[in-house]
């Protein structure tokens, strides 16, 4: 008798040797092997990949096709623009010598059956990034000012830091630029040893590899009310025997070191009497 079979819908995985085997009588007959290779268009084995390069520096693509049939011949493309007349035998490595711009790249594996066209891999150009945006206070205290901002365009290179400018709104001195750097992401800050009840205005930049990016929009913000940084000046006493009682007499810190709307003062003082030295403190009002 004769028996045959078939493969349903072959792939190149059922490429292989092949045998028959038959029991007759209990003992085991195997044929001699027959091998089957499926042929078909080319494979792509490995594409043009998405890539972000330096400018005018070189770097490679990698393009691999396999048959069966072999040979299988390589052509590339620059935006669907052919590159080399003559085939290149897969694996082709294509070294493109730089870019200034972004551009699409595609190859073409071809066999006797025919071809098979890549997907395109873009390769885009690094550059400057874009200038932060939405630069935002979230919390503010006597002496800090804490921000975030939204990153701009990277330029295709991951940012890795960001300077924070700070100014006076009303200078007090030449030396009133700060600058502060920090690590991203994330993007925050938390702006410290500022001075209380002061106008700041802030401007973000952040940087990649090739460089930093132009400075946010200006934002203002201030501080909030903060202690005062020194005692009244000129401290009197005076005793009025008469009335049998302390007259104390101070002239109020600068307007500048109140840092805020000033509401009142403790008053500390002591006195010693037959048991010894006596200790209080009140509240005293404006003076």
């Amino acid at each position: 008798s004769v028996l045959s079979g078939s493969i349903l819908s072959a792939q190149r995985s059922d490429n292989g040797s092949y045998v028959c085997k038959l029991n007759i009588s209990g003992m085991e007959v195997v044929s001699d092997p027959i091998s089957v290779q499926l042929e078909g268009l080319p494979h792509f084995i490995r594409q043009p990949e998405k890539l972000n390069v330096t400018k005018n520096s070189p770097f490679n693509l990698t393009c691999q096709a396999v048959g069966p049939p072999e040979p299988v011949e390589i052509y590339w493309f620059r935006n669907n623009i052919q590159l080399n007349e003559k085939p290149h035998i897969s694996p082709s490595v294509l070294t493109v010598p730089g870019l200034n711009e972004t551009a699409l790249f595609s190859c073409e594996a071809h066999n006797s059956k025919g071809l098979t066209a890549s997907n395109p891999g873009q390769v885009n150009v690094k550059g400057i990034p874009s200038a932060p945006t939405s630069v935002h206070v979230l919390n503010r205290t006597a002496h800090d000012i804490a921000i975030s901002w939204v990153p701009g365009f990277d330029a295709f290179s991951a940012l890795n830091s960001c300077n924070i400018q700070v100014t006076e709104a009303v200078p007090r001195s030449n030396d009133s630029v700060l600058l502060f750097n920090t690590s991203v992401p994330p993007h925050v800050y938390h702006i410290q040893q500022l001075e209380p009840m002061a106008d700041y205005n802030i401007q973000v930049s952040c940087r990649n590899e090739v460089g930093w990016s132009a400075f946010s929009p200006w934002i203002t913000a201030s501080t909030t009310e903060g202690a005062p940084n020194t005692p009244p000046l000129n401290v009197t006493v005076s005793f009025n025997e008469s009335s049998s009682f302390l007259e104390i007499r101070w002239v109020k810190p600068p307007l500048g070191r109140i840092h805020g709307e000033l509401q009142g003062y403790h008053i500390w003082y002591r006195w010693q009497n037959s048991k010894g030295m006596v200790s209080h403190q009140g509240m005293g009002k404006n003076g």
